[in-house]
């Protein structure tokens, strides 16, 4: 359903009115707390492909990024670390001539271990106030789930979703920075979805990063992320990293 929802919303790509592609190779790591609470939080690298198109209908974000590709990190314990592979794809259907959009979100991980999968289906709305850009929704949240070393699956509606996203441009030393905060939090989970996975009712991912540009083309990132119930950190934590990027 979920394919078909993505194929689907795809016809309206018409027409860009903005359109960049970039890459991102960065390293990630978790605070020593974190990784006492997760078993499954351990530092690695990753590779990320990101495409961002903006039209008269809306805007689409997608991306697949390859964490520790080639496995080149072991786990917590000396064990063999896994390529985790992750895909988001987010449109923003703008209704009418309002400030207002029909919101579908797609975020799929998954490993040898893990595999989660949410959809989201709701409203959002765009601000901005100055140089300051505000994107904010609530909607549905459907999960498709499945931890192998328990057989444990789920596959159903689980709750809703909000979202907010806030972006700020500004200069630093003759450099154009970008400093980003996302947050995206999961309310009133269903109960297999939480024992499938070990969550909460309730659980979130903040994400603030620094962009900065060295030239047009060449970039680097800062990013620090706080987790709750949530993804390999089911038990709360922050992770931090630092990654170079070209966009074309």
């Amino acid at each position: 359903m979920k394919k078909q929802l993505i194929t689907a919303l795809s016809v309206f790509l018409v027409a860009p009115a903005m359109s960049a592609t970039s890459v991102d190779i960065g390293y990630k790591a978790y605070t020593s707390e974190t990784k006492d609470d997760n078993g499954g939080a351990y530092d690695q690298p990753f590779v990320k492909l990101t495409h961002f198109n903006k039209a008269d209908w809306g805007t689409l974000l997608a991306y697949i990024k390859l964490e520790n590709p080639g496995e080149v990190q072991d786990a917590q314990d000396d064990k063999a670390g896994k390529l985790t592979v992750k895909s988001l794809v987010i449109v923003d259907k703008q209704i009418g001539d309002s400030s207002y959009n029909y919101w579908a979100q797609n975020f799929l991980s998954s490993n040898r271990t893990v595999m989660e999968d949410n959809l989201y289906l709701g409203i959002t709305t765009n601000r901005k106030y100055g140089d300051l850009f505000i994107n904010t929704g609530i909607g549905f949240n459907y999960s498709a789930a499945s931890f192998s070393p328990t057989g444990a699956s789920f596959d159903g509606m689980t709750g809703y979703a909000a979202v907010i996203n806030a972006s700020y441009p500004f200069s630093a030393f003759g450099l154009k920075n970008a400093l980003s905060v996302n947050y995206e939090g999961q309310f009133d989970r269903d109960e297999e979805h939480m024992s499938t996975l070990g969550y909460d009712s309730y659980g979130h991912q903040i994400i603030t990063t620094l962009k900065t540009k060295i030239t047009d083309s060449f970039y680097t990132k800062l990013h620090l992320t706080h987790f709750d119930s949530w993804g390999s950190t089911p038990n709360d934590g922050i992770e931090y990293g630092v990654a170079v990027g070209f966009s074309f």
